[in-house]
């Protein structure tokens, strides 16, 4: 069952009941609803098939639209194939670079699916004062998290670009009288693993909205950068026409020139761009085949049932159908080098810090602790996947409240806290729809939590080792040891939500999509969730709204003026 949420109930939390899956689809040839080749079906036992040698259905292009069949061509020097914030981005930086943009998107409005935007410094920082990041030693911290299974160049240039992209983007809000802030995070020393630089901006209007609902104003700024588009750049937004097919020349050898695209009445009409045809279609987690294929960790959060919604916004459960992903392959794009990564809704509350887990105990179906707590959410819920039913329980006492802070505010702007007697109101009323339980002793908390008795020893040892100050199961630091001492207790339990996929095709330094020889096929570019080999391993959240701010704001900006000065033709 699918979920949705707003930007704000996102960032309070939650999740719906999943269970991850090992891939279980099949090859296109040997899938429910194909066709299996007779020779496959008759082999013996012993001729294993080579899986390199079938094909997914989803990588099969269908027949080429007969040039008859298209009523209209349409002409620019860029065409942009998606309306959300990596596609208007891409069509504002060239379009004020000179070069004439036309935006063909299956949507019915401009959509944004988050709400932070990382920047390494910007003019908001300052004024703040809050410290520009050192990518000295916190891009190696990252890079060992990732594996070094990325791109580290695309890091690299997020960072020396950013502040030029986000101050671009803070000075186009203001314009319209939309402000920006910096998002409350979890208050790490420089060096920890867990340190989360402060750079996630966010937008709001109406300064009541800084009161715990920052992060909730994406919205604001999705609709202006259509309206500066349309009204000032003078970009034509094509709304309900959705990418079709590719068209490449010389038989899928030579340059990709223009995208073939169905209006909402089935006419077909050709957008030919001259200079390049950019592809900012999201992401994949709405195709069964593609998720069974890519991230099968995340198969059965997904739903897969009913009509692909193109003005999604946040949305648990699965987003676009990849048709940008299928649109390259279909022309000779490869896939990305490393596995793709899926991001997992976090657990927020009860935690100490927004971005984080919850850092008092946890414990599995069984009662017994699994991990140390002490960690981001993004990880903390790729941990969870590996728990019977995905889920993690947390049991604590009213002290918790006293000695567990600072309490951050989900949503808030760094530096503001809730007080002791605030939390604990947010704990009785379960404000942030945990379904938090409230008992006065622990044996009943763990009885309704449907944990078995024997969870109290559990409990016990926990205690005694925060008395003493000293983790001797998972190390964590002792002002993290937090006994559950006084009630009444409390406890909740939550398993990740799934939010998206991400990355795809094959992707330069340049965002030019590449094949299998690594090559970039002429023309054809891709932005936003679509780009390969920017993450690996575990979507963390150490970077407040990473995606958005590197793959959706100062990727495609980069882009924009690199198409305009002509070094990418």
């Amino acid at each position: 069952m699918t979920k949705q949420l707003d930007r704000r109930t996102f960032l309070k939390g939650m999740g719906i009941s999943a269970a991850a899956v090992a891939a279980t689809g099949a090859l296109a040839a040997c899938s429910s609803g194909s066709d299996a080749p007779a020779e496959n079906a008759a082999a013996e036992p012993a001729e294993a098939l080579n899986a390199a040698d079938q094909k997914w259905a989803f990588e099969i292009a269908p027949e080429p639209i007969a040039e008859d069949a298209i009523a209209e061509t349409i002409e620019a020097d860029v065409i942009v194939v998606g309306c959300g914030m990596s596609g208007m981005v891409t069509a504002a930086s060239c379009a004020e670079n000179g070069l004439s943009v036309k935006i063909v998107t299956a949507s019915t409005i401009p959509v944004s699916r988050g709400g932070s935007n990382n920047g390494v410094y910007s003019k908001v920082m300052e004024e703040l004062g809050l410290p520009r990041m050192d990518p000295t030693w916190f891009y190696r911290m990252q890079y060992a998290a990732n594996g070094g299974n990325i791109l580290p160049s695309l890091w690299y240039k997020f960072y020396n670009n950013s502040e030029e992209a986000i101050n671009w983007i803070i000075d186009i809000a203001a314009n319209a009288g939309i402000k920006t802030t910096i998002e409350s995070g979890p208050v790490y020393k420089p060096g920890d693993p867990m340190y989360t630089p402060p750079a996630a901006h966010a937008f709001y209007v109406d300064d009541a909205e800084l009161n715990g609902a920052v992060g909730t104003g994406e919205g604001y700024i999705a609709n202006e950068l259509a309206r500066y588009l349309a009204e000032d750049l003078g970009v034509e937004i094509f709304w309900s026409t959705k990418g079709e097919q590719l068209i490449r020349e010389d038989n899928n050898t030579g340059r990709v020139t223009a995208v073939v695209a169905s209006t909402a009445d089935g006419t077909y009409k050709k957008y030919v761009g001259t200079k390049a045809v950019v592809l900012a279609c999201g992401d994949f987690s709405h195709d069964k085949d593609m998720m069974t294929r890519y991230c099968p960790q995340a198969l059965e959060m997904c739903d897969f049932s009913g009509e692909v919604n193109y003005d999604q916004g946040i949305w648990m459960g699965g987003l676009m159908p990849g048709e940008g992903h299928k649109m390259g392959l279909w022309v000779g794009a490869a896939w990305q080098k490393s596995p793709n990564v899926i991001m997992l809704g976090r657990p927020n509350l009860p935690a100490d810090q927004p971005y984080t887990n919850h850092t008092g105990l946890l414990v599995d179906c069984n009662g017994q602790r699994f991990m140390n707590e002490d960690t981001l959410g993004g990880l903390a819920c790729t941990t969870f996947m590996h728990l019977p039913k995905n889920t993690a329980y947390c049991i604590w006492g009213t002290n918790r409240a006293a000695d567990g802070g600072p309490w951050g505010k989900i949503n808030g702007i760094q530096g503001e806290y809730f007080t002791t007697e605030e939390v604990i109101e947010r704990w009785d009323n379960d404000t942030d729809g945990f379904g938090i339980i409230k008992a006065d002793t622990v044996e009943e908390i763990i009885s309704q939590l449907g944990l078995p008795a024997e969870t109290i020893d559990t409990g016990n040892r926990y205690n005694e080792m925060c008395a003493a100050g000293v983790d001797t199961d998972f190390y964590k630091v002792p002002e993290k040891l937090i006994g559950i001492n006084d009630g009444p207790f409390y406890g909740a339990s939550f398993t990740p939500g799934f939010l998206t996929s991400l990355g795809g095709l094959r992707t330069d330094v340049h965002l030019r999509v590449c094949d299998a020889d690594d090559q970039p096929i002429p023309g054809l570019f891709n932005v936003g969730a679509m780009i390969g080999d920017f993450y690996s391993g575990t979507y963390t959240f150490a970077m407040e709204g990473m995606n958005y701010g590197a793959c959706c704001i100062t990727l495609p900006y980069c882009l924009g003026k690199e198409l305009a000065s002509g070094e990418l033709d």
